[in-house]
């Protein structure tokens, strides 16, 4: 009799042991399965974090002719140059912002994925660029009547806001924040991506000043099929040929264009005929043309030209049918 009470005994205990075991397995399981929601949860909710809406992302229009992108924060010898941004550019700015030296210092990212910092006065930040397609009026505050004569000219870019909350009006920013206030809606102006890479082309020509220079440029520029349709092309056909006309030397006039331009008794490069030198910019008047001569790689005339009295042979190749100077 006592062998099968110790019997059950032992029976019972074993069967209480494993129900707690369950019990305390299924209570792990169901607590490990919630720890595992949880996690997922905040994973799917940390993800979410990390991606913008497009209503987050916001665009910086670049208002200086020069702004450099860094590696961090500041100017400092560790904040590395990265690239140039030039007036009209536009960055993707991804909301982060730091001071350093007593300026703030924003985080963008350019057009070819290179992500640094620069200093947020050299831009307008939420913005649109635009082309004036006629005279546009500033005003200072979003009335008529603070008007005081500031004007964006045909073909000028400047940043349109995109957050203006003033019924009709849009707030503006222009090249160096020089001209900056207030434009009525739908007046001159374009936000079309040709006309205003017209229009960005069109200022970049104006800048050089070598009257040669700007009249390559806008010479390509007017060239380009592309930009055909827009109206601002003929401002572009425009200055082009008031560029041209003021370069143009006579017929009988050409220009040096090189420095230390050997002047020789006879059109003739291999021999020892130097008489005297001419140097970059001044002006001849020509007496003869010569042969055409392949020379190297260059094929060109030989002139006989006279300049303060002296005579002799220039190589065409070295000179130029238009004159340098500063555009006015």
């Amino acid at each position: 009799m006592k062998p099968f009470k110790t019997l059950l005994i032992f029976t019972l205990f074993s069967g209480l042991f494993v129900l707690a075991c369950d019990e305390k397995s299924s209570s792990s399981s169901s607590e490990a399965g919630t720890e595992s929601a949880v996690g997922s949860t905040e994973s799917s909710t940390e993800s979410t974090r990390e991606i913008p809406s497009a209503d987050e992302i916001q665009l910086g229009i670049c208002l200086w002719p020069q702004a450099g992108l860094r590696s961090m924060p500041g100017r400092g010898k560790d904040a590395k140059w990265l690239a140039g941004m030039s007036f009209g550019e536009v960055v993707t700015l991804t909301g982060k912002s730091e001071e350093a030296g007593e300026r703030n210092y924003l985080e963008m990212e350019l057009s070819d994925g290179k992500v640094g910092w620069s200093y947020d006065y050299l831009f307008a930040v939420n913005a649109q660029r635009a082309a004036a397609t006629g005279t546009v009026d500033v005003y200072s505050r979003p009335d008529l009547t603070t008007f005081d004569g500031k004007q964006f000219e045909r073909g000028e870019i400047f940043a349109v806001l995109n957050d203006s909350e003033t019924e009709g009006w849009m707030e503006v920013f222009g090249q160096e924040k020089k001209k900056k206030g207030w434009i009525k809606e739908n007046t001159n102006f374009s936000t079309d991506e040709v006309d205003v890479n017209v229009a960005i082309m069109f200022s970049r020509a104006l800048l050089e000043k070598n009257p040669i220079t700007q009249s390559e440029k806008l010479e390509n520029l007017s060239k380009n099929t592309l930009f055909g349709e827009s109206p601002l092309m003929s401002i572009v056909n425009e200055k082009l040929e008031e560029v041209q006309q003021m370069t143009a030397l006579p017929a009988n006039q050409l220009m040096v264009t090189t420095d230390n331009l050997n002047v020789r008794s006879d059109p003739d490069s291999e021999a020892d005929n130097i008489i005297f030198k001419l140097q970059s910019g001044d002006i001849c008047n020509i007496l003869e043309r010569g042969a055409r001569t392949e020379i190297r790689n260059m094929n060109d005339y030989w002139y006989l030209v006279e300049k303060d009295g002296q005579e002799g042979w220039v190589y065409g190749y070295f000179t130029s049918k238009k004159q340098e100077g500063a555009v006015q």
